[in-house]
């Protein structure tokens, strides 16, 4: 099955910067386009092997995109009927991925104050499960199983990759990803930093933010079980601006492209490092997706940006 090819992404050091050794792990290169995929095969394939699931039930899940690909394709090889809950943010491939991989789309509307509309495919997710029999909620927010993912596998490898690393810098939103490497990282060594990189406009260290939030991969209108339950050192938070030039950089001095919260989080790394005055680290940041499907997104924001 494809799925067995999930996981084993590059690890591939940043030439181009010089001051700390800088590795970015490519999770965009794994099947289905993202990091995403790990979770969604491995909690899957859990509650199937743990009968908490059958295939005559039903898998909601609220996503923005990567969540929502990677569980519609799994749940495909599985022969698992998908519902994804997005929204209006959503960009016009990752849309029609998941249709084509066969689940079906609830559509919210109602955005808050900042422009996120989390909060309204929660709500969504919460009234069908109130009225439908038969469904689990895959949960990415608060569900143990995708922390626990993440640990196994993505954790487990960075490890392997690069065995002496001293900070790993994680874009935060769901909470999972980091939560998962962190218990990784200090099951492994206690003094690794796990470092989380949020953007402008996400509340989740910035609560009364006025900012509005375009990026639809990184940062959140709520605290989430994983999040908070996420052993995390530290954090920083990067403009669009700066991460959108952090995409160019990377496309034009190492020839990745890179998708939008990775830019943030190659920013993100750089200006902490900075900051702190940090030289000859072995660090290594993850880049959950590649550039293709945000394409369209990027090149809006810089002419809102006047960054052409």
């Amino acid at each position: 099955m494809i799925t067995d090819y999930i996981g084993n992404t590059p690890m591939v050091r940043i030439m181009s910067y010089d001051k700390n050794e800088l590795f970015v792990k490519l999770e965009g290169n794994n099947v289905f386009g993202s990091a995403k995929d790990r979770a969604a095969l491995y909690v899957l394939t859990n509650l199937l092997n743990r009968k908490v699931i059958t295939k005559e039930d039903t898998i909601i899940e609220s996503s923005s995109g990567n969540m929502g690909i990677a569980l519609a394709a799994v749940g495909k090889q599985m022969g698992l009927k998908i519902k994804i809950v997005i929204d209006q943010s959503i960009s016009k491939i990752n849309k029609s991925l998941i249709k084509s991989f066969g689940a079906e789309l609830i559509e919210a509307t109602e955005a808050d104050s900042n422009g996120s509309y989390l909060k309204s495919r929660l709500k969504i997710v919460q009234d069908y499960l109130a009225i439908h029999e038969h469904v689990y909620w895959f949960n990415q927010y608060g569900n143990d199983l995708v922390r626990e993912a993440y640990r196994e596998t993505l954790g487990k490898e960075i490890l392997r990759n690069v065995p002496d690393v001293e900070y790993i810098f994680v874009a935060v939103s769901s909470g999972g990803t980091i939560g998962g490497i962190a218990e990784a990282a200090k099951s492994y060594r206690e003094d690794i930093k796990v470092i989380a990189v949020d953007v402008e406009g996400s509340k989740l260290y910035e609560p009364s933010t006025k900012s509005i939030k375009h990026f639809t991969g990184i940062g959140s209108s709520v605290e989430s079980h994983n999040f908070k339950s996420a052993d995390i050192d530290d954090h920083i938070i990067v403009s669009e601006i700066e991460s959108i030039k952090g995409l160019d950089e990377l496309l034009q001095n190492e020839q990745i492209f890179l998708g939008e919260s990775s830019g943030c989080v190659y920013m993100g790394a750089k200006k902490y490092l900075d900051v702190h005055n940090i030289k000859g680290a072995k660090c290594v940041f993850v880049s959950h997706d590649r550039g293709e499907r945000y394409f369209e997104m990027i090149q809006n924001l810089k002419e809102l940006y006047h960054l052409h």
